[in-house]
């Protein structure tokens, strides 16, 4: 797996898109988060001048349950970790926060954009986050919750797949670019739970 130092080596970006590494079911890392998702705790971790990776590390190790797997914790660990280092470089001011979510309800039912700069979203547990193809959405209908005003075309809805890594521009990222409208997939019904790993700038 490639290391954090090595991703920060390679590319000081992504592309312009929504879908920045569409990757490959993991069995390990799938089999881990089953394993441990009643141990797992919640995180916030606020970063004002980029990222001390060496007390990162430490502290996620340390945040992280044992699985039932020796070493699976500690890929999950540099995974993360070299998904910060990218997206560290993508900032303007290294200053982003790092979550750590466990959800278990319809948080975000209705297609919205967020007034952040940009987001790094990894459903690492669960069902992906879903979004719209600009040409897809009537933003005059945005925050009058309904979904089907939103939306032009619900067959054209994209999902992320577990593990796909998005990166989706907010409100405030300015430069004439547009915000990404998006959602979280309804889980209520099928009392679902989604584990998410999300960085803000």
């Amino acid at each position: 797996m490639q290391s954090y130092e090595e991703a920060e080596v390679a590319s000081p970006s992504w592309p312009d898109q929504v879908l920045v590494e569409a990757r490959n079911a993991n069995p390990a890392f799938d089999a881990y988060f089953e394993a441990v998702v009643n141990e797992l705790e919640p995180l916030v971790r606020w970063f004002k001048d980029g990222c001390d990776f060496d007390a990162t590390r430490l502290e996620l190790l340390q945040h992280f349950p044992d699985g039932p797997v020796q070493g699976v914790k500690e890929d999950i660990v540099e995974d993360v970790l070299r998904l910060m280092s990218m997206f560290e470089a993508t900032t303007l001011s290294g200053a982003f926060k790092l979550q750590l979510e466990i959800v278990n309800h319809d948080m975000c039912r209705l297609f919205h954009q967020d007034y952040y700069r940009q987001r790094l979203i990894c459903t690492l547990k669960g069902p992906g986050t879903e979004w719209l193809d600009h040409d897809n959405v009537n933003r005059a209908a945005l925050g009058k919750g309904d979904n089907d005003a939103i939306v032009k075309d619900m067959d054209k809805v994209h999902r992320a797949n577990t593990h796909d890594v998005l990166l989706l521009k907010g409100a405030k990222y300015g430069g004439g670019a547009t915000s990404v409208i998006h959602r979280s997939p309804p889980i209520a019904h099928q009392k679902g739970l989604r584990v998410l790993l999300k960085l803000d700038e």
